[in-house]
């Protein structure tokens, strides 16, 4: 039985109460709280109400999809949510030119398309907060881009890694540039092994390293942060591996792919392998149930999806479609996850894991967008 509290009650509550239950809310209910009155909406832009955020609110495991290459509008799906899970997010302050690249700790960082010296933009897309980092040093063309933000302290780290232009008609991967919020400058880092391809041109995070996927064979290169220096891991059955995904899921490396043995007797899949520093190796984690690959495939191929995780969930996303796949870790379930009802059939998506945090600043010296969050529901 539903008890309405009278408005009286309401009244006397203490502001720093009222605040520090609405901080509690998930980030989609406050967003249509704000639309009660303008005390509310402007909790937003309160610095006392985001300290009050930064002390209670509890992290949810949440996706920032966008289209293909379409950055001025995100969909945030919220797996938590149990109605309205998907919420369209106008982003018109992305510059135009700028591909989003990387996301930790509210913060989105996206980078300039444009070949050459690299100035990069970080941004929080629910309080449309925003500032432009020091061009990197190394002219660069598509770099593999790593962030990091400390969710306590807001200090972040950016991680800046190959595609090194050295001539108008060629790249190498040579080079690292390091940039740390406590002294914002661009450093250069450890040199990339020899012969490495990062044609992924995304970084994971787990456990004091950067991930990413060599390719031409397959294997996995590791940025040691406190130390600035590279290493190479090899990856499991490299040479049948299709689309291979590195993420983090319960403070574990995951390395999500498809197997496919032309020439041998096994059937194709999806695969999980975990990263076990201690048996210096990989070992399996999971295979997509064989009926399920196949309903997969028909929507899909296996050189046209891609991976994000976020706490205990990985979301398998495709290219050619906005059907996405979740597993749950915890639960050793799979699900197909609830159509977005902002995409089109037959568009894909591609997209981030995503903390809402409305505390999450990209500087102290930070600009703010002149048009407020534009975020709707369904």
């Amino acid at each position: 039985m539903e008890v309405e509290m009278e408005d009286a009650i309401w009244r006397r509550l203490p502001e720093k109460l009222i605040e520090r239950v609405v901080a509690m809310l998930p980030v989609v209910s406050f967003m249509r709280l704000r639309a009660v009155c303008k005390h509310w909406y402007g909790l937003m832009f309160s610095d006392s109400f985001l300290e009050v955020c930064r002390e209670v609110r509890q992290g949810r495991p949440c996706f920032l999809l966008f289209k293909m290459g379409v950055w001025t509008q995100g969909f945030l799906y919220d797996p938590s949510s149990q109605e309205r899970s998907w919420l369209r997010m106008s982003l018109p302050f992305i510059p135009p030119g700028f591909t989003v690249a990387a996301s930790s700790g509210g913060l989105l960082c996206c980078v300039p398309d444009q070949p050459g010296c690299k100035t990069i933009f970080l941004c929080n897309p629910l309080t449309q907060s925003f500032s432009l980092l020091p061009s990197t040093l190394k002219e660069r063309f598509v770099p593999s881009v790593g962030l990091l933000v400390d969710g306590h302290t807001q200090s972040y780290k950016l991680v800046v890694a190959g595609d090194d232009l050295i001539s108008p008609f060629a790249v190498k991967n040579l080079s690292t540039e390091v940039l740390d919020s406590a002294c914002p400058e661009w450093k250069m880092s450890g040199a990339l092994p020899r012969l490495c391809s990062l044609e992924s041109g995304k970084m994971t995070y787990s456990d004091g390293f950067f991930y990413c996927m060599n390719y031409s064979p397959f294997s996995v290169l590791a940025y040691d942060i406190r130390r600035g220096v590279w290493s190479k891991i090899e990856a499991p059955m490299r040479r049948f591996l299709r689309a291979p995904s590195l993420v983090e899921c319960r403070g574990r490396l995951v390395l999500v792919a498809a197997v496919r043995k032309s020439k041998l007797n096994v059937p194709k899949s999806i695969r999980m392998w975990g990263l076990h520093h201690s048996r210096n190796g990989w070992v399996e984690l999971e295979r997509m149930p064989q009926t399920l690959y196949d309903q997969f495939i028909t929507l899909s191929d296996e050189d046209s999806f891609s991976c994000i995780a976020h706490g205990n969930l990985i979301l398998i996303t495709m290219t050619k479609s906005p059907e996405m796949l979740m597993y749950d870790f915890y639960d050793k379930i799979w699900s197909w996850v609830p159509h977005c009802p902002f995409v089109d059939r037959g568009e894909g998506l591609q997209g981030f894991p995503f903390d809402p945090r409305l505390e999450a600043s990209p500087t102290a010296m930070e600009k703010r967008s002149a048009l407020a969050p534009s975020i709707s529901n369904f």
